[in-house]
């Protein structure tokens, strides 16, 4: 028999260290080859996580549009900025394309500020390009009181009015203003008819809703106004000067025309003479007369003026943060009466900037719970929110309300400068803890303040996006309680069950939700094309373009029009297009002296050879074609959760910078075809 020694059996049993290290070695380069795999399968679950949010976002935005077509505005346009004396104003720029997105400046300097426009890049680029919202619609409301305390004499009664698209551009709490100093928020009617005057006994009997018009197309052109009382009308209108032997085109959008009392019951007054027309030197040489528009604006006054029940289309703005607009409780129940159409109820046309697409609201109503005071949760549409702790993709924090309300009080790339009361006039309205968010009540148009007896009355979850409400007095038998702090500085303890409340809020990787949609009426150009414009090719010599095409400005391309009717020829056969519609596109093939978006007849008979002109008349063009509506709305939704370091080189930090972080935009968009609820006439 042979025996092995026990020391030997010991030793062959055993794992030496080397192999020990070997295979930990093994396991090493496994585990982090598999762990690379991790982060970018998590940032792609990310992005699906975030792409299936912006879609269904933006059909839950298309589908509230559709729900309140009469809410629609008649159109949304670009929007670009001019030196004024060292103050940078907005203007509409319909030379725009829908697409351009990045900021029309040289640079980006230091502290974010896109060189020539004066603001942060976030609020000039991406959606923020395309803002000016013209023509949103509101009938106006019953009136309400909004405050607890009746007795008080400036206590704000009258008919609350909510921007749907808001919160409006501001500036110091203030409505922003054009480079003329006009403001860019216009409250207005509908619009006047136009009554042509061909002899003297025409100026007689004009109507309140109506204006009259001489010699449009000459130097003497003329507006008669009704004046049986005095007011302020809104002109828009495309005409032509001439500067020393050369002519041009210019286009007054909204202009504000004062007219006295008059007792021949209208006013005349030379289009040369409107305020901001003519530069010096100037002569007019005549006004387009499809592009004439004209209504009545409504007057604002003073927080602490009273309405006066005989002048009923007078407002106040009481808050432009957000933009809630007060109208006169005379106007509610008011119809029109126009002759040849139905009575209409009296309605209210807005003009505003919005103040920042990137803040974004949903409504929602506050269902009953058991028990009554029972917290209640409200899931908002994105999960990951903004906090001004957290730098944003340029690495700068926004501003905190309190450094508002110290004095850097305009538009920035935080929301904190978006409040009904501030915590100077209600202690404890807006907290750290609820920043860029701000909760208000659509009855009162009140701010839910955020902290009451030292607890929160409502609490945001940011990572999740959950919205909770507790009860503000802790008694169960008088329901969800909230406290409302209210515009004239008064608070209002109610409750919340049944309300309808309005959430603004900031996503985390620069979230937002913009609509945008074409004009919903286009009126006839002789020349290049401006807003709610089309021109029909080869009407002007200078401009050309093919006889079959019909062109509109660059902010239109993409979007669909319809027609109601087109007289052309083909075959030297008069014909007439009745109903169709057309995608606004840019052509081949065209032979237009600047490049504009078209739609072209013969994709629907290649046969036609030019829209008719009458006796070989090019300006004749403006009765061949008929009634143009634009029908498209867009639901755009935008993120980007990439990031990039601003540098001291202005130019770098835009062509570098602002560039590469561009590249990594999320773009959801949903389309509807959707005439507007209500004819503007």
């Amino acid at each position: 028999m042979h025996l092995i020694s026990s020391s030997r059996r010991h030793r062959t049993s055993g794992t030496s260290l080397v192999e020990i290290l070997v295979v930990i070695v093994v396991f090493l380069v496994g585990i982090l080859a598999i762990a690379q795999i991790f982060p970018g399968g998590l940032k792609i679950l990310a992005r699906t996580r975030n792409s299936s949010m912006a879609l269904a976002l933006a059909r839950s935005q298309l589908e509230s549009h559709k729900a309140r077509p009469d809410l629609l505005p008649e159109q949304i346009l670009p929007v670009s900025y001019v030196n004024n004396l060292g103050v940078y104003t907005p203007v509409d720029d319909p030379t725009r394309l829908p697409n351009e997105y990045a900021p029309a400046s040289t640079g980006i300097d230091s502290n974010g500020i896109a060189a020539d426009t004066g603001r942060p890049w976030q609020l000039v680029s991406g959606a923020n390009a395309i803002r000016r919202i013209v023509g949103e619609t509101h009938t106006i409301p019953a009136p309400r009181l909004l405050s607890p305390d009746a007795s008080v004499l400036t206590a704000p009664f009258g008919s609350l009015v909510t921007l749907e698209l808001g919160p409006m551009d501001h500036d110091g709490g203030l409505s922003v203003n054009d480079a003329l100093g006009n403001s860019r928020l216009q409250v207005y009617g509908r619009d006047m008819y136009r009554r042509e005057i061909r002899s003297a006994a025409d100026y007689q009997g004009i109507r309140d809703y109506e204006y009259g018009t001489n010699a449009l197309e000459s130097p003497t052109a003329e507006i008669a106004f009704p004046a049986t009382r005095a007011g302020r009308y809104r002109v828009t209108a495309s005409y032509y000067v001439n500067n020393g032997g050369v002519v041009s085109r210019r286009q007054a959008n909204g202009l504000p025309v004062a007219i006295a009392i008059n007792p021949l019951t209208y006013f005349a007054v030379p289009f040369a003479t409107l305020p901001g027309v003519l530069a010096p030197g100037e002569t007019l040489v005549g006004v387009e007369p499809g592009s004439l528009r004209i209504a009545q604006l409504y007057t604002q006054l003073a927080l602490v003026d009273a309405f006066d029940p005989n002048e009923p289309f007078t407002y106040k703005v009481i808050n432009a943060r957000i933009g809630q607009l007060l109208f006169n409780r005379a106007l509610f129940g008011k119809y029109e009466e126009r002759a040849g159409s139905k009575r209409k109820p009296v309605v209210a046309r807005i003009d505003y900037d919005v103040r920042d697409w990137r803040i974004i609201h949903e409504d929602f109503r506050i269902t009953r719970s058991f028990p009554l005071g029972l917290s209640k949760v409200v899931k908002l549409a994105i999960q990951s929110l903004r906090t001004n702790s957290v730098g944003g993709a340029d690495g700068r924090s926004g501003l905190s309300h309190a450094a508002v309300i110290a004095g850097a009080d305009r538009p920035n790339v935080s929301m904190e400068d978006v409040f009904v009361v501030s915590n100077t006039l209600v202690p404890d309205a807006n907290t750290a803890v609820a920043d860029n968010c701000l909760v208000i009540d659509l009855e009162t148009g009140g701010q839910i303040i955020e902290q009451s007896a030292g607890r929160p009355t409502f609490q945001l979850n940011k990572n999740n996006g959950n919205l909770t409400f507790y009860d503000a007095d802790a008694v169960d038998a008088n329901g969800l309680t909230q406290v409302i702090g209210l515009h004239d500085g008064t608070t209002q303890q109610v409750n919340i069950t049944g309300r309808t409340l309005r959430v603004y809020y900031m996503g985390k990787d620069e979230w937002a939700v913009q609509t945008v949609r074409n004009p919903a009426r286009y009126a006839f150009s002789y020349g290049t094309p401006g807003a709610a414009q089309f021109y029909v090719g080869t009407t002007d010599v200078a401009l050309g373009g093919l006889a079959t095409r019909i062109y509109f400005p660059p902010a239109d391309s993409n979007r669909k029009v319809s027609v109601g009717k087109i007289r052309y020829l083909a075959g030297g056969v008069e014909k007439t297009l009745q109903g169709s519609e057309f995608q606004i596109r840019f052509n081949a093939g065209d032979t237009i002296t600047q490049p504009l978006p078209s739609i072209d007849i013969r994709d629907v008979d290649p046969s036609a050879t030019a829209i008719v002109a009458d006796s070989g008349n090019p300006s004749s063009r403006a009765f061949a074609v008929d009634d143009v509506r634009g029908v498209s709305m867009i639901c755009r939704v935008f993120f980007n959760n990439a990031a990039f370091a601003l540098t001291p080189n202005p130019a770098t930090n835009i062509s570098t910078g602002f560039n590469l972080w561009a590249r990594e935009w999320n773009i959801t968009s949903k389309e509807t075809y959707l005439h507007r609820g209500e004819s503007i006439q």
